[in-house]
């Protein structure tokens, strides 16, 4: 289970192997981290909300995010790409922008975030991952670009410092095309079937609230994880 290396030991760290599949390689640090897995999906507003409330946190708390895509569409039908945001879903929207005060407009319609997720994996693999991911929700819900083409997907990761030919390469494909779907296995797992869910060891925590909701429930978390006695 991925909880078992949720806490890196002091000295460590942790990294996927190229495969993906969990297989853990150690590199030395100077201090002990905690790694907080994160189910999510760009085309979740829900998740863009998480995104900027863990970003915050991360430091101030003293955990990694270790965010984990899988396709919301795979998850509810009424969330494939084209179809209409509906009531239900836009309400639960506009009700966690109000408790959060993060303002962000959800779009008129479901997002096309395949080819994005995929795109996460290869900067994961780069080890560019965090630009990428923070390029791809600024674009989709900031800037309002098309997520979906592979051409703005090209340009967000050669911000990131990815080669473009071989990143765009890689989408058309979909090399990592069964690294998402892994995800998915993994995630249904951990009963993690909301969107964002966060791992707190044997606990899916699912949904977002607001930031210093947030931050007595991650801080509590890190803090029994630092207390426990070191295998």
């Amino acid at each position: 289970m991925l909880a078992g290396p949720n806490v890196r030991k002091r000295g460590e760290d942790l990294a996927l192997d190229g495969a993906g599949e969990g297989v853990v390689k150690y590199f030395t640090l100077p201090m002990r981290a905690i790694l907080i897995p994160i189910y999510f999906d760009y085309a979740s507003t829900l998740c863009y909300v998480a995104w900027r409330i863990v970003r915050e946190l991360e430091a101030e708390v003293g955990f990694e995010a270790l965010w984990k895509g899988v396709p919301i569409r795979l998850r509810d039908n009424r969330s494939r790409p084209g179809n209409a945001l509906g009531p239900v879903e836009r309400t639960k929207v506009m009700n966690v922008i109000a408790e959060t005060g993060i303002r962000v407009k959800p779009p008129e319609r479901w997002i096309d975030s395949e080819a994005a997720l995929m795109g996460s994996e290869l900067a994961r693999e780069a080890m560019r991952f965090t630009p990428y991911h923070d390029g791809v929700f600024r674009a989709a819900f900031e800037q309002g670009r098309n997520i979906a083409d592979v051409r703005v997907l090209g340009t967000i990761a050669e911000a990131a410092g990815m080669d473009r030919q071989r990143f765009e390469g890689d989408l058309v494909t979909r090399r990592m095309e069964s690294r998402v779907a892994k995800n998915k296995e993994e995630a249904d797992r951990f009963s993690a079937l909301g969107y964002p869910t966060f791992i707190l060891g044997d606990f899916p925590l699912t949904g977002i609230q607001p930031k210093e909701t947030m931050r007595l429930l991650l801080q509590r978390f890190v803090e029994q994880r630092r207390g426990e006695p070191a295998n």
